[in-house]
């Protein structure tokens, strides 16, 4: 081949690529001459008209279409009505889905396929740490219902209409006295809580490097905490080399991975209910010692775990909820397998969430 034909060749497009380029010149064309028969909504960031075909009567297609749009059609009016309007995923009420698609949506849904998938864990009790069994009265877990079956239950927020009558309620509360009797009960029954903040040798190189870099004050703020947990744990004897650590509500995990920091070999549990961007597990422990389950505490059975079977297992925690704080404790309250110990540490958040049915105070 001469070289003015491997030139040639190394310029032809593939036929794909011819196909989809004459596509666009057609599209640039029909826009500029008024010929275009999509959807006449002007996508700004990419210049061009929306590709979706039109609805019935209108300019717009289903996505686009504008209530105020000047239309005849009775069933370009049902599309706006029901592609317009966003409910809560029943599942699920922290997304939304449109209402003509909520039923096929709960199918599909994500939540679904995830609380399936915890059920199915080896560890999975249902509501074995709820405080159902504590409101009959008695402090036995087992007498809870385990047959948990809705896949509504595995997601605590309330439904659309309940958050609705909640606000309502609240919106005729008078918010300064409600605080003013809270505070007035606690300085009255709660002594004086004394703070003491402690260092840690793990957290000291990463403090230091995140201080040189000008590192803000809440990134140096969570390191800060992180290694007063780790040095209120070390005070009281429970940081050694021949336990199993388990992190609770551990999110990206960043205080087991301060604590590996001086145990490498020891084996750490990840427990979170919900998917974090940014794990740091893969730096957590050697050897693959280091599980991730991604299960809901109040469902979570240490007793069944392997992970825990034959070494003193010692939990913490960061910025647990209030509930949550709350369904660990009775985690660990429940009958463990046999160890030398069994010890945890938990730091609360600041903004509890608090469930009467849930306080460990009323069984423990």
């Amino acid at each position: 081949m001469s070289t003015k034909e491997a030139a040639a060749a190394a310029l032809t497009k593939p036929p794909h690529v011819s196909e989809r380029l004459k596509r666009k010149r057609e599209k640039a064309k029909a826009m500029k001459d008024g010929e275009w028969t999509q959807c006449m909504f002007k996508l700004e960031r990419k210049n061009r008209f929306c590709n979706v075909a039109r609805v019935e009567g209108s300019l717009y297609c289903g996505n686009h279409v504008v209530d105020d749009e000047g239309v005849v059609s009775q069933k370009t009016k049902k599309y706006k009505q029901e592609l317009c309007k966003r409910v809560p995923c029943t599942l699920d009420p922290t997304h939304t889905v449109y209402l003509f698609d909520l039923k096929k949506h709960l199918v599909i849904c994500n939540k679904l396929k995830e609380a399936e998938v915890m059920r199915s864990l080896p560890f999975y009790t249902a509501n074995i740490n709820s405080g159902t069994h504590a409101a009959t009265g008695t402090s036995d877990p087992s007498t809870t219902v385990q047959d948990d079956t809705s896949a509504t239950d595995e997601h605590s927020g309330p439904s659309s209409d309940k958050q609705a009558s909640l606000f309502q309620t609240l919106a005729g509360l008078d918010f300064n006295t409600f605080a003013a009797k809270i505070d007035a009960a606690f300085d009255k029954h709660v002594p004086v809580i004394p703070t003491q903040t402690l260092d840690h040798a793990a957290c000291n190189t990463l403090l230091q490097q995140k201080q040189a870099a000008g590192a803000n004050h809440s990134i140096l703020r969570h390191i800060q905490q992180q290694a007063s947990i780790l040095g209120h744990m070390e005070s009281k004897k429970l940081l050694r080399s021949d336990c199993v650590y388990v992190e609770l509500g551990a999110g990206r995990a960043m205080l087991s991975l301060a604590l590996t920091q001086m145990y490498p070999s020891s084996p750490f549990v990840l427990i979170d209910r919900a998917g974090s961007r940014g794990k740091a597990d893969q730096y957590i422990a050697l050897d693959n010692k280091c599980t991730r389950a991604k299960i809901d505490i109040r469902h979570l059975n240490l007793a069944k775990m392997d992970q825990v079977a034959h070494q003193p297992l010692v939990c913490l925690s960061k910025h647990l909820c209030g509930v949550a704080t709350d369904l660990s404790l009775r985690a660990l309250a429940n009958p463990l397998p046999a160890g030398p110990s069994d010890d945890a540490t938990e730091a609360p958040t600041g903004h509890p969430q608090k469930m009467s049915s849930h306080l460990v105070g009323l069984a423990i």
